[in-house]
């Protein structure tokens, strides 16, 4: 019986395991899930790895049944040279039947978006920083926004 629970530990370790992963990130700390307009979440991380093609993506929770179908987001990319660059992205949440885009699981969904093609990533530490720019006080049903950076297979 101790080798089976062994065995299945370290199967779940090998396979929730990306080595593609170069970062990944979500911030879930948003009070009464509402995201306020002068809010930014801000992510760093440091490539170690040698200089590859990666995707940066955006991580979006919301609860389903969001009662809009996307959500306008500024992202501000600070690379190691100190160069940055602002994206005005929408992020879509709902299709045009109604249906939510992300893996729902009960109430909660979970949006990916590509938001950045890198054909190299060079070495260093980057900074990405996520400002909501919804129009009114506050992003309500927000359970939490984080970034994702994977080599591209």
């Amino acid at each position: 019986m101790k080798s089976s629970f062994v065995l299945i530990a370290l199967l779940f370790t090998f396979l929730s395991c990306n080595k593609n992963k170069i970062y990944d990130d979500f911030d879930s700390n948003f009070e009464n899930n509402r995201w306020g307009e002068n809010d930014y979440r801000v992510f760093e991380f440091e490539n170690k790895q040698s200089k590859e093609a990666c995707d940066l993506k955006l991580h979006f929770g919301h609860i389903s049944g969001f009662q809009f179908k996307e959500v306008p987001l500024e992202v501000l990319i600070t690379a190691p040279d100190g160069e940055s660059e602002v994206l005005s992205i929408n992020v879509k949440l709902i299709d045009e039947s109604g249906k939510d885009i992300g893996d729902c699981t009960g109430d909660i969904c979970d949006v990916f978006q590509t938001i950045k093609t890198f054909d190299t990533l060079e070495s260093g530490k980057y900074k990405v920083t996520v400002k909501s720019k919804f129009t009114g006080p506050y992003l309500p049903n927000v359970l939490g926004v984080g970034i994702v950076v994977e080599k591209r297979k």
